[in-house]
């Protein structure tokens, strides 16, 4: 194969060999009420190079959601079938461990001790150097990743690992990268003045944001109890969640109405409350009464930021980060207008390749009462079977307002069970 168009990712003064520092925050990956915490990293590829093979400097790709996950098919090392999850946090490119990561026969001979939030033991990856990870027309090449295994990763089997890696900063650095849920396309593009000319128009919005150790930053206002302050918010599309803030240095206000979750991070657990802020601004709109997650012990915050937007929220625009010119592009979607809303079940599924695996049962909630075991594999929900492909629609009926019940089986100890569990406000 040809490729028309080779960007190298670093300058020539670059050391040739690979530049590896632990960063000490952690990437939060926001999902229902618990927060998954993965480590990131900051390092250079001195001989990673993007390509393309045309000539625009351009592909576009399908994407389809997970679990709010931006997903995007890929091929590793030539090899086709792969899952990535799209993370604008993540300052590395990862590997995974799944079924199919691990015919790549990844080695372990390099390794790395990773942390993020908690009080635990801090568990270890693997640097993995030359590899080729290519999205539709695009790739890049001589690539060092890290490989996260099971122990690494906020799964506790490879059955729970809906995805086998995650497009990370080396993306990003390289690239202009359109994330359109209108048309549910990823468009990869070299940051040329033609190509960033596509932005330049009224219906989009162009916000400046900060780049610090691979990872972009937005200023923005929110209003609590005590009105509207100044906020700098990490950007994660790796975040599955809406809005988290660190709240331990009693930089903000706590609402009156709350609910405790339990945040389980690489290095342990840590705690926070999930409660209903005033507003969140985003350039010219503005979300109010917006489920917010307020972190206390085993928070990790970066360059002096103070949380985490995540996708729950981004995904209500289409976006186009451009890291070298430290800006984005907003647009608002189609559905941008409705209501966020919040957990009324106290169940707390991830994907499973049979169904969900219920993570979290919230005491005092309709969960409590059927009586689902943790770990047990929820089935279906209101009669319809839970696949990948409709997981987010059918754990959605879970948060919504109108709903008072849904009827739900699940699968525990190799038996089936089927009840009806009722949906209450719990903020």
């Amino acid at each position: 194969m040809t490729n028309n168009m080779i960007r190298s990712m670093t300058k020539p003064t670059l050391l040739t060999y690979l530049k590896i520092a632990l960063v000490t925050w952690a990437l939060a990956m926001l999902s229902g009420c618990r927060i998954w915490d993965m480590a990131s990293f900051q390092w250079q590829n001195a001989n990673a190079t993007a390509t393309w093979n045309n000539e625009l400097g351009r592909t576009s790709v399908p994407f389809y959601k997970l679990n709010e996950h931006v997903l995007v098919d890929v091929s590793v090392n030539g090899k086709p079938g792969f899952v990535f999850v799209l993370d604008s946090g993540a300052a590395a490119t990862v590997l995974t461990e799944t079924a199919q990561t691990r015919l790549l026969k990844l080695p372990r001979d390099t390794p790395l001790t990773i942390s993020g939030s908690g009080n635990g033991e801090d568990p270890v990856a693997y640097i993995v150097n030359d590899m080729q990870i290519k999205v539709g027309d695009f790739a890049i090449k001589n690539l060092s990743v890290i490989y996260a295994p099971t122990s690494a990763m906020p799964f506790d089997s490879i059955e729970e690992t809906y995805f086998d890696g995650v497009l990370g900063a080396d993306f990003f650095n390289c690239c202009l990268v359109e994330i359109n849920h209108d048309q549910n396309t990823l468009v990869i593009s070299a940051p040329t003045s033609k190509n960033i000319n596509i932005y330049a128009s009224e219906t989009w919005q162009k916000l400046s944001i900060d780049v610090e150790s691979n990872t972009p930053f937005l200023t923005t206002l929110v209003e609590d109890g005590e009105g509207e302050k100044n906020v700098k918010v990490m950007l994660d599309t790796g975040s599955t969640g809406t809005l988290s803030l660190f709240a331990g240095d009693n930089d903000f206000v706590i609402p009156d109405k709350t609910y405790e979750t339990r945040t389980s991070g690489i290095s342990g657990d840590t705690t926070n409350r999930v409660g209903h802020l005033n507003a969140f601004h985003l350039g010219n709109s503005q979300f109010k009464q917006l489920p917010t997650y307020f972190r206390f012990a085993g928070s990790n915050p970066q360059s002096g930021s103070h949380g985490v937007l995540g996708n729950r929220v981004m995904q209500r625009f289409n976006m186009v980060f451009d890291f070298a010119g430290e800006t984005i592009w907003i647009q608002p979607v189609q559905q941008h207008d409705t209501l966020v809303l919040s957990d009324r079940s106290g169940l707390r599924l991830l994907p499973h390749k049979e169904g969900a695996i219920a993570k979290d049962i919230a005491p005092g909630t309709g969960a409590e009462a059927l009586k689902i075991p943790v770990n047990s594999i929820v089935k279906s929900i209101n009669g319809t079977p839970i696949t990948s492909t409709n997981f987010d629609a059918l754990t959605t009926t879970l948060k919504d307002k109108d709903v008072k019940s849904v009827s739900v089986c699940w699968l525990a100890s190799s038996e089936q069970r089927c009840g009806q569990l009722h949906l209450v406000a719990r903020i």
